[in-house]
């Protein structure tokens, strides 16, 4: 049998006055929201254990949710729960962007970071994209893009190989490309192709991105060439669409 909120007796409902007890609820959880107790991309407690913490029935509580999820708050993920919304990331897709630079220009705080390095043989996919012999040496190094503390994105970038012999190292301790193939006499370059889709995680991408693995993802693959229009490196990343939103222009 439900428990009417009337039955519950809380602080709650001698200090509401003339305010439902949906409404002081929803300012609560928007106050922590906002507050820092619960950060981007955090499941919120269940509405069980909001009905005990605040002392209202959970229908009090499924009703600000929904709310909250009106106004922008939070996601609600059927049978997983309640979820802070991300701050969304327009990231403009274009020759030179760099999702570094999106960040800036929204007072984003991001860093790529070194996850995992190997050599390996170029399959048939990317000898074309980087215009080798299938069979050849690249440099495959994963990166992991953490957006206010977030993990948004994993990458596998491939550096052909004996070009970029060692630029593991440096990718590892500046965290940067760009200054990474300057050290090998890349001074400029530009994005040659832009390749999306979408697909599903691996159970390491499952881990490092704190997502399920039947979570759907984008995948993007970027082929960057130097000055001479030579590949330089085939970068395949996978993003999670609830940080992220694609931006193409066509026009200024």
């Amino acid at each position: 049998m439900n428990v009417d909120d009337h039955d519950r007796p809380s602080s709650l409902y001698a200090r509401r006055g003339a305010t439902s007890l949906w409404r002081i609820v929803v300012e609560a959880i928007r106050k922590d929201i906002t507050g820092g107790t619960y950060k981007p991309g955090e499941r919120l407690p269940t509405e069980t254990e909001l009905a005990v913490k605040f002392g209202v029935h959970r229908n009090t509580v499924r009703r600000a949710f929904a709310v909250l999820k009106e106004r922008d708050y939070v996601r609600i993920e059927q049978g997983r729960g309640t979820f802070v919304k991300e701050r969304i990331v327009r990231h403009r897709l274009g020759p030179k962007t760099r999702l570094t630079t999106s960040l800036r220009d929204m007072d984003r705080l991001g860093e790529r970071r070194f996850v995992h390095s190997a050599r390996i043989r170029v399959d048939k996919e990317l000898a074309r994209d980087l215009r080798l012999p299938q069979g050849q040496f690249a440099r495959r190094v994963d990166t992991l893009s953490v957006i206010d503390n977030v993990a948004a994105s994993v990458a596998s970038s491939y550096f052909p190989l004996p070009r970029f012999e060692g630029i593991e190292a440096l990718i590892e301790q500046t965290g940067s490309f760009t200054e990474s193939w300057k050290q090998f006499g890349v001074l400029d370059y530009c994005r040659f192709e832009t390749r999306i889709s979408a697909g599903s995680l691996s159970q390491a991408d499952s881990l490092l991105l704190a997502l399920p693995r039947r979570q759907p993802v984008i995948l993007i693959t970027n082929i960057n060439v130097d000055g001479e229009g030579v590949p330089i490196v085939v970068t395949r990343s996978r993003l999670a669409p609830q940080h992220m939103e694609l931006v193409i222009r066509f026009s200024e």
